[in-house]
């Protein structure tokens, strides 16, 4: 069973990657991480201010702008077709694969992480099938 795979009755494209559940784990391990900063930050009004405070203060702050970036992706299993502008093979130095980032309609990102060059080249036959551009780097083809 591939990764991806394409629902012709439905015209969805179906992920099978779990997604939903990294994502409330995630979510879940940086509430309570934010939960943790807040508890050590609040023991500044009770101590001075030394280095481990600034470093709770700097894992909150972090913990927020991770939180908001998770409302800027989507975790969904079925995506309909229609609502794909695009995609995007994205190289990361320590991982030779990379991810498939699918662009949205609604504004937000569908991450994938691809196994091997084998589902990269059957994933760009899928989506040339499917008539969904290869991300050009230029901002109106996602907004």
């Amino acid at each position: 069973m591939s990764l991806l795979y394409w629902n012709r009755e439905q015209n969805t494209l179906q992920i099978k990657d779990e997604g939903k559940q990294h994502r409330n784990g995630l979510i879940l391990f940086f509430v309570f991480n934010f939960l943790n900063a807040i508890i050590n930050i609040s023991r500044l009004f009770k101590e001075e201010f030394n280095f481990l405070h600034g470093i709770w203060i700097f894992l909150g702050i972090a913990t927020i702008i991770v939180l908001i970036d998770f409302r800027k992706r989507d975790f969904s299993d079925s995506i309909p077709i229609d609502s794909i502008l695009s995609y995007k093979h994205k190289k990361s130095f320590l991982d030779a694969t990379g991810q498939l980032v699918l662009f949205l309609a609604n504004k937000k990102r569908r991450t994938i992480n691809v196994v091997s060059k084998k589902q990269i080249d059957e994933f760009e036959i899928l989506f040339q099938e499917l008539n969904i551009p290869k991300y050009d780097g230029k901002k109106e083809n996602i907004n």
